[in-house]
């Protein structure tokens, strides 16, 4: 595979995971936020480089409260939160750092897993992240659109009644074995559901994301990302980087292709957790809000009856019992 890094991962056995836009909730981090200077400071950078109260927006004290489920404030909200729990519990742990296998990311999650490898400072992967929102919000002011996802149905059975439908809509991420993404344009993924609904009993649930990503409507933002991205000064990879669009370890040269790629592409999580199982990781870790990616790993390990620690950051409870374990363990 042209992106694979063929020396990445070896004897390591920790995996670090990054959640994307929809794991955003009013209030997340806010504990941390309100007991950790450090961390506060990241908000308050984040605010005034953007213009905007980010704590505000999250606690739903502005305007009518739902400023979180527009794109470019939950993006920018979820990647700012991810790079202070990050830092939280790993900025002084560099022996544990050295037992890291990779950092990956669920979509946006990318530039959170990427700011974790060193391939972005925390300025210029929120500079990123913004510009990368907001091309997405334009194209969704231009043509709205909509994604859900669907539990109970195979890949195979959904791409079924996709093609039984007619509708224009897409698979947009493979979570697990009977857990699909679905994308496209708001009216036809509305259309999508009321036809699948009539099919069939899987359960059906619209996601807090207001755009169409991961399938061909996203090309011309894709495009534009590429050439901002290839000329965007970054670093290099200090922890190896695992691409869940391309489904490989990825080398720095060709970050900017997989990251404008991964628009357009499906994410494919439960085989890039079954590749990461077969290289022997045993620490799943979660940084960011929710515990979506958590669970995920959780049903996919059983699956492949694999026993592996599954760590989750979504209150201040289980950030300070996952840095106590890595303390310990180190």
């Amino acid at each position: 595979m042209v992106y694979e890094n063929k020396d990445a991962g070896k004897d390591k056995k920790i995996v670090l995971m990054f959640p994307g836009q929809g794991s955003q909730y009013i209030g997340m981090g806010m504990e941390l936020a309100l007991s950790d200077s450090k961390t506060s400071a990241y908000f308050e950078k984040a605010s005034e480089k953007l213009s905007i109260d980010i704590l505000k927006i999250i606690a739903g004290d502005s305007k009518d409260g739902t400023e979180l489920t527009q794109t470019f404030f939950s993006q920018v909200s979820i990647f700012t939160l991810s790079a202070a729990i990050n830092d939280y519990i790993f900025n002084d742990m560099e022996k544990t750092r050295k037992d890291i296998l990779c950092c990956m990311g669920h979509s946006l999650g990318d530039y959170s897993a990427l700011l974790s490898s060193g391939y972005f400072n925390f300025d210029n992967g929120l500079e990123v992240v913004a510009r990368r929102a907001e091309m997405m919000e334009k194209t969704n002011r231009e043509a709205e659109g909509m994604m859900a996802a669907i539990i109970g149905i195979t890949i195979e059975e959904a791409e079924l009644h996709i093609a039984e439908s007619e509708e224009d809509v897409y698979l947009a991420n493979y979570n697990d074995y009977k857990q699909i993404v679905i994308t496209g344009l708001k009216k036809n993924v509305e259309k999508f559901i009321v036809f699948l609904t009539s099919r069939s009993s899987a359960k059906i649930i619209p996601l807090k994301v207001k755009t169409a990503s991961h399938c061909p409507l996203m090309k011309p933002v894709s495009e534009k990302l590429y050439d901002y991205l290839s000329k965007f000064p970054a670093g290099s990879l200090k922890t190896d980087f695992f691409s869940t669009s391309e489904k490989a370890f990825c080398i720095e040269k060709n970050i900017p292709q997989v990251l404008s790629g991964q628009l357009i592409k499906t994410i494919n999580w439960f085989e890039s957790i079954e590749y990461l199982l077969k290289s022997n990781a045993e620490i799943f870790i979660e940084l960011g809000p929710g515990k979506v990616l958590s669970n995920l790993v959780r049903r996919i390990s059983r699956k492949n009856n694999k026993e592996v620690k599954i760590f989750d950051t979504d209150s201040l409870e289980s950030i300070n019992n996952l840095k106590n374990f890595l303390i310990g363990r180190s």
